[in-house]
């Protein structure tokens, strides 16, 4: 299969090796141009071939385009994919607004195109066992959710200057909102479409960003569960954890340890669910991409995120922000 990945910072680099090591012919576009194609893709000089630009003459002759590029370019690329009907995987959040996202999602529909979004997390076993819980009702009605995560930003590529990087620039769809949109996607996924938010956000002038750094989102689902998400850049070290509690008992989940157990109330019917030591965090991305090469071949196959969960999450993004300047709780 020939795939074609628009875009070769860190995530786009990651796609690459991926794709390589699932047997795909894979060809790389950069926005850094020729010598920084080189620099950055040294380690595959015998894999990867290079492309000198997506117009659509060079997208109609691939089976495949991953959009791994800053998020204020995604919506181009999508575009250009979803016209000439290109089965394509786009990474999150889908966007920093909703300009061009109606266009995309009537021709989407319009050509029945392939699209996988980049929510890799949902691929996480701790999350895949929580998710069949919830759905089993193992702890009955669920009364709340409270999810975090964080890490000092200076420490989150290290071998790159982040004030030069998206996620310090408003205008390419940095802060923490944006950038850390998989607990906005993932409380959704687990507990129902968010219908009403709350949000404060703060910047820290130790970073020297012009994005806010720390945010405190408060939500409220569709099917009345309420939650709290805090994201931030500030911790000194990398946390991730998600507390689900019901009428029975409660999950709780520790990324850093993978780790997740559940306990229930007045009943000896604990459990948890530990993986090896041997899972990596670029397992989730392996297995994301893999099941889009075979959606590719076999279009029957649903995705595991989609464009509309891509949009639904973007949408909270949004009304994030717009509570947190507005100081007023935001309906969707």
């Amino acid at each position: 299969m020939k795939v074609l990945v628009i875009g070769t910072g860190s995530v786009g680099l990651r796609h690459i090796a991926n794709l390589v090591e699932l047997g795909c012919r894979v060809y790389a576009f950069s926005y850094r141009g020729q010598s920084g194609v080189n620099r950055h893709l040294d380690v595959f000089p015998e894999s990867v071939e290079l492309v000198d630009s997506i117009e659509d003459s060079v997208l109609s002759v691939f089976d495949a385009v991953v959009i791994a590029n800053s998020t204020h370019l995604h919506i181009e690329c999508a575009l250009r994919c979803a016209r000439l009907n290109k089965p394509f995987f786009i990474e999150k959040p889908l966007s920093h607004n909703m300009k061009g996202v109606d266009e995309l999602r009537s021709l989407v529909q319009g050509n029945k195109c392939i699209v996988e979004a980049g929510y890799m997390m949902r691929c996480h076993p701790n999350l895949q066992w929580i998710k069949a819980l919830l759905s089993e009702k193992y702890i009955g009605d669920i009364a709340y959710i409270r999810c975090a995560v964080g890490q000092w930003l200076p420490d989150w590529r290290p071998d790159s200057n982040y004030r030069k990087s998206y996620s310090a620039k408003r205008d390419s769809g940095g802060g923490v909102i944006f950038d850390l949109i998989h607990e906005l996607d993932l409380i959704q996924w687990l507990g129902g479409a968010v219908s009403e938010i709350n949000a404060m956000v703060a910047h820290w002038e130790n970073l020297d960003i012009e994005t806010e750094a720390i945010a405190q989102i408060g939500i409220r689902t569709s099917n009345n569960i309420l939650g709290q998400i805090h994201l931030d850049y500030v911790h000194p070290t990398y946390h991730r954890d998600f507390e689900i509690v019901g009428a029975k008992g409660a999950i709780y989940w520790d990324y850093t340890k993978n780790e997740a157990c559940c306990i229930m109330r007045n009943s000896d019917e604990d459990c948890q669910n530990t993986l090896p030591e041997t899972f990596k965090r670029n397992d989730m991305f392996l297995s994301h991409m893999h099941h889009f090469l075979m959606r590719v071949q076999n279009h029957a196959i649903p995705p595991i995120s989609s464009l509309e969960d891509s949009i639904h999450a973007l949408k909270v993004a949004l009304a994030a922000h717009d509570a947190a300047s507005s100081g007023c709780t935001q309906l969707l």
